[in-house]
C-alpha cells in the first residue's frame, strides 16, 4: 500500500513538472513576462531598441520588462512586476507589483539569449511550408506538434488565420523575412479546443525584418521576435498573449497574459501539494 502511495506521489510530482512547460521550446526566464523588450545587438554588434512604450490607459495583466526605457502614458497600469533600465511615468500611471531598475547588461543579455535560443529551436523543427499568407486560411493539426513555415503574413480587415487543434496539441508558426501584419479587424483564431498557451509565432527574419505590425484585431498565443520591433495598435483584443521582442510600442487597452506563468512557478501547485500529502499519508500509516 505504501509503495502504491509513493508511486502515486511521484507521478503527481512528475505531472507538475511537465505541466509547467506547455510549449515545445523553452523560453527560460523570458517566459515570465507578458511584454518584454530585450534589445538586440545584431546590428553591427551595437545594442539597439529595448524600449517598451505603453499608450494611455493600457492595462497589462502580467509582468513587463524593458532593457532601455519603460514609458507609461497617462493612466497606464501594469498589474504585475516591471523591470527596466529607466522609467518614465505620466500622471495616473502605476505599477501594482515590484518596480525594479535593472542596470546590469548581463541581466538583459540573458533574457535576449532566452528568446533567441527559443526562436532558433522553433525554426529548426521540420514543418510544412505554406508560402506567403495574405488571405484567410486554416492550418489543421498534424498531430501532437504542428509546425508551419510561412514567408510572411499580411491579413486585411475581416481576414483570419485559423489554427485548428484539440486541447493537447501544440502549434509553431515560423514567420520568415516578410514579417507579420494584421489590419484592423483581422484575427488569429484558435478552434477545436486549441489553447493559446500551446501556440507560438516565431518571427525569425533578419535585423528589423520579420517585424510585427498590427492594428485592431484579435490575437492569441506567444509571439517572439528577438531581433525585430513590435508595433501593437489600438483596439486589439489580447486575452491569452505574450509578446517578447527587441522593442515594443503599444497603444494597447487590456492585455491578459498567461496566469500562472508557464515556464516558472513561484509556489507549489495543487498537484505537487497532493504528491507531498500522499507521501505524508504513507509515512503516517507505516508508523501505525
Amino acid at each position: 500500500m505504501i509503495k502504491q502511495l509513493f508511486k502515486s506521489a511521484v507521478m503527481a510530482c512528475a505531472l507538475t513538472s511537465s505541466a509547467v512547460f506547455a510549449l515545445p521550446v523553452d523560453l527560460g526566464n523570458a517566459g515570465n513576462y507578458t511584454l518584454l523588450a530585450t534589445g538586440t545587438n545584431v546590428h553591427y554588434g551595437i545594442q539597439d531598441m529595448g524600449s517598451l512604450v505603453l499608450g494611455s490607459e493600457a492595462y497589462i495583466y502580467g509582468n513587463v520588462g524593458a532593457r532601455d526605457q519603460l514609458n507609461m502614458a497617462h493612466g497606464a497600469i501594469v498589474y504585475g512586476d516591471a523591470d527596466y533600465g529607466s522609467l518614465v511615468q505620466q500622471p495616473g500611471s502605476s505599477i501594482a507589483g515590484d518596480a525594479n531598475a535593472q542596470a546590469s547588461a548581463a541581466f538583459w543579455n540573458a533574457l535576449y539569449a532566452d528568446v533567441k535560443s527559443a526562436s532558433v529551436a522553433a525554426k529548426n523543427f521540420s514543418g510544412i511550408s505554406k508560402g506567403y499568407i495574405n488571405s484567410s486560411q486554416t492550418f489543421n493539426t498534424q498531430g501532437d506538434l504542428s509546425v508551419f513555415n510561412i514567408l510572411g503574413l499580411s491579413l486585411s480587415a475581416g481576414s483570419k488565420l485559423t489554427l485548428s487543434g484539440d486541447t493537447d496539441d501544440m502549434f509553431i508558426v515560423n514567420v520568415d523575412y516578410f514579417g507579420f501584419y494584421l489590419g484592423g479587424g483581422a484575427e488569429i483564431a484558435l478552434v477545436g479546443g486549441l489553447k493559446a498557451e500551446n501556440v507560438l509565432f516565431n518571427m525569425h527574419g533578419a535585423y528589423n525584418a520579420g517585424h510585427v505590425n498590427v492594428a485592431a484585431g484579435t490575437m492569441k498565443g506567444t509571439y517572439i521576435a528577438p531581433d525585430a520591433y513590435m508595433q501593437l495598435g489600438d483596439g486589439l483584443d489580447l486575452d491569452g498573449v505574450r509578446f517578447l521582442g527587441a522593442g515594443i510600442s503599444g497603444n494597447l487597452q487590456t492585455v491578459h497574459g498567461f496566469t500562472p506563468p508557464l515556464i516558472s512557478v513561484s509556489e507549489p501547485s495543487a498537484l505537487l501539494l497532493l504528491g507531498f500529502g500522499l507521501i505524508g499519508l504513507g509515512v503516517m500509516r507505516r508508523r501505525k
